[in-house]
């Protein structure tokens, strides 16, 4: 096998290209925003090449802080009965940092050749959330290796991963219900921090939800609109059926996962406060049902529905008057006049 040949980087679809033509490199390196490919992609590596008959032999993880040493002894020992020996190096230093730990410019160098000319009994497979291209160990993983980076999966590849996961639950999902479900994770936001991971314990939860044999809108709308949704409505009814306490308390529980989610919390009020005064003045003024609203504006009828149910327990004006003090806050937040949790307490207090 020419590894030698300079190669480009590679996805994906690649990989599993090279896997089933059997064209891995001795070394690979995987990184990239879907670590949850990543962990996959190594337990078909692992399948692929690993004889389970003698795994515990055949099959090495390495600790984190592990030195170069470490890692050239692991390589220097050979396979008893699998077709390749697999080590396992997470979150490898030298990919993402000039200077890494553990590694001398003397290390690298030895691992640098050992890439070049690595028996192919071996297979270290090292991984990294990014990578920095100008390293000379990521150079030479390039040229002598195989280099694949998980980024997000495309729209075709999202509904496959989905598609695939339904049927193994002897579920079926129908075209409609699968662009819901997509377009409500918010999956290809670029901004987002979705990911597979998340899209993956959603879908478990939808399976979880469904009777009978197809997915539908309700079990979507109910899981994966629903959770962030019901926490916002049971912190607004809190708040207007001054019930200051429990609205503390449910933000204070909130919280106390990630403080840092405050800034998000307010988002998520501005939003839903929104949609509830949009579809309550459509609703007192058009007299439309909320299929009429979300044909009018655009929005997923069931999120319509939730919200409208909400918001018909308060007038009009004072869904404006709880937006526009959300408003305030969210200024307040921006502007750094106030911090994200002591503002939030103050909308609460003064509503």
């Amino acid at each position: 096998m020419p590894y030698g040949q300079k190669k480009t980087e590679k996805g994906y679809r690649d990989f599993l290209k090279d896997l089933k033509e059997g064209t891995i490199a001795p070394f690979v390196l995987m990184y990239g925003k879907e670590q949850f490919l990543v962990d996959w992609a190594i337990k078909a590596l692992k399948d692929r090449y690993v004889n389970k008959a003698t795994e515990v032999m055949d099959y090495q993880t390495l600790d984190p802080d592990c030195d170069a040493s470490e890692l050239m002894a692991s390589l220097a020992t050979m396979s008893m009965m699998s077709e390749r020996r697999m080590v396992v190096y997470r979150d490898f230093p030298p990919a993402s940092q000039t200077k890494p730990k553990g590694f001398s410019a003397d290390d690298i160098e030895d691992v640098v050749e050992l890439i070049k000319s690595a028996p192919e009994g071996i297979l270290a497979v090292l991984t990294s959330d990014e990578i920095d291209g100008r390293g000379k160990l990521v150079k030479a993983l390039k040229q002598y290796g195989s280099v694949y980076e998980f980024s997000s999966l495309s729209q075709d590849e999202l509904e496959a991963f989905a598609a695939k996961r339904f049927h193994a639950a002897g579920l079926k999902i129908g075209r409609r219900e699968m662009n819901l479900l997509i377009r409500e994770t918010g999956y290809d936001n670029r901004e987002s921090e979705y990911t597979l991971f998340s899209f993956d314990n959603d879908i478990k939860k939808i399976i979880a939800a469904t009777e009978g044999q197809y997915v539908t809108q309700e079990a979507i709308a109910d899981t994966v609109i629903g959770d962030n949704d019901t926490f916002i409505f049971d912190l607004l009814d809190g708040i207007s059926g001054n019930d200051k306490k429990r609205a503390f308390e449910i933000l204070d529980n909130r919280l106390s996962k990630d403080q840092y989610e405050a800034m998000a919390v307010t988002g998520a009020i501005v939003s839903q406060l929104e949609i509830m005064l949009e579809v309550r003045e459509i609703s007192a003024r058009d007299g439309l049902d909320s299929y009429g609203i979300a044909g009018k504006t655009g929005l997923n009828e069931f999120r319509v529905r939730k919200a409208l149910g909400y918001a018909n327990r308060y007038s009009v004006p004072k869904l404006r008057s709880m937006l526009e003090n959300i408003y305030d806050v969210n200024r307040n937040i921006v502007n750094g006049l106030m911090e994200p949790r002591l503002a939030l307490e103050m909308f609460i207090a003064e509503i």
